[in-house]
């Protein structure tokens, strides 16, 4: 379970903070429900253990770490956890969904890769012997600003965001190193390749421009949606059976999700996969002020969730 890189707001309406459970981490908290997701997993183990007469087969509780930089998911596949699954449904609460909406995702996930990048130039007195230096920290800055003039694809949706750049040692020393932080996206794996090979392009370009040496790194990634659509109409109907609860397919274009790792890897093997949202009130994700403010969202996705389990694995009499 992976929080956000967002110091949670102080303001006293903020329920979290009214209640006496915000963060206690400066600069870090829950701003994406993922400590939800948790709490309904562990309510579905429990519901499963306890009814462990009533199913058949095996079931697996996955809880994917590192979701954001789509860090986790990936290893997690190629550790083979998932090679025997024949069933596998991946949850996010909120997002498109509101409170008492559940949404079976057709598509809309960007394929994406994050990227680290590492620039080391060659220090000098910047006063009295600027040209024997060589400029890490404008070499990142020109390629930043490279970065965002790839041209877009025509075979889909891009995106790039320098999201980090930390570089220098003092005022009147010829910048050493700097370090970027950045991610591509695309709407097809083909279309965020793409971007990808034109940052190691500029990079490349970059290194010789300004003198210095570069390397990246890759962080993380995550693939487009792989879909069974069989196992969407099975999740629809029985969203369906859930009273009061509005079900839509949903294919927007939003983020990322290196669930479909995961989904990917057991669809690969002869499996079936899906993701589902489970709706909530909430004033938007990755903000300061994220937080569940309902208190029935977790039990209608607990709701849902265990009658896939029942549906799946229950004992035919």
């Amino acid at each position: 379970m992976d929080c956000v890189l967002v110091g949670e707001t102080d303001a006293p309406e903020h329920l979290p903070n009214a209640g006496s459970f915000a963060s206690e981490r400066p600069g870090l908290m829950h701003a994406c429900g993922h400590d939800a997701h948790t709490a309904v997993g562990l309510a579905l183990a429990r519901w499963a253990s306890e009814h462990r007469n009533e199913l058949c087969g095996t079931l697996k509780f996955l809880f994917q770490p590192a979701e954001e930089g789509v860090r986790g998911g990936g290893p997690m596949a190629a550790s083979g956890i998932v090679d025997d699954v024949d069933l596998l449904v991946g949850a996010h609460v909120g997002t498109f969904c509101r409170l008492g909406e559940i949404g079976i995702c057709e598509g809309g996930f960007l394929a994406t890769t994050k990227l680290d990048v590492h620039f080391t130039g060659v220090p000098s007195h910047a006063g009295a012997d600027p040209e024997k230096g060589r400029s890490a920290l404008m070499a990142a800055c020109a390629a930043a600003m490279m970065f965002q003039g790839i041209p877009r694809s025509g075979e889909g949706d891009t995106r790039i965001s320098v999201g980090r750049l930390v570089a220098g040692e003092g005022r009147n020393v010829t910048p050493v190193h700097a370090t970027m932080q950045l991610e591509v996206r695309g709407a097809t794996a083909a279309v965020n390749d793409y971007m990808t090979e034109n940052v190691y392009r500029i990079v490349d370009g970059i290194k010789a421009a300004y003198d210095v040496e570069a390397r990246v790194e890759k962080a993380g990634e995550a693939t487009t949606l792989p879909v069974s659509p069989a196992l969407l109409d099975r999740l629809e109907r029985l969203a369906g059976t859930i009273p009061g609860v509005k079900v839509e397919r949903i294919s927007r274009p939003s983020g990322s999700e290196d669930c479909t790792m995961l989904m990917r890897r057991v669809i690969e093997h002869g499996g079936e996969a899906a993701y589902v949202l489970y709706g909530a009130n909430q004033k938007g994700h990755h903000r300061a002020d994220f937080d569940i403010e309902d208190e029935k969202s977790l039990p209608i996705a607990f709701e849902f969730l265990r009658a896939f389990l029942a549906d799946a694995n229950g004992v035919r009499g």
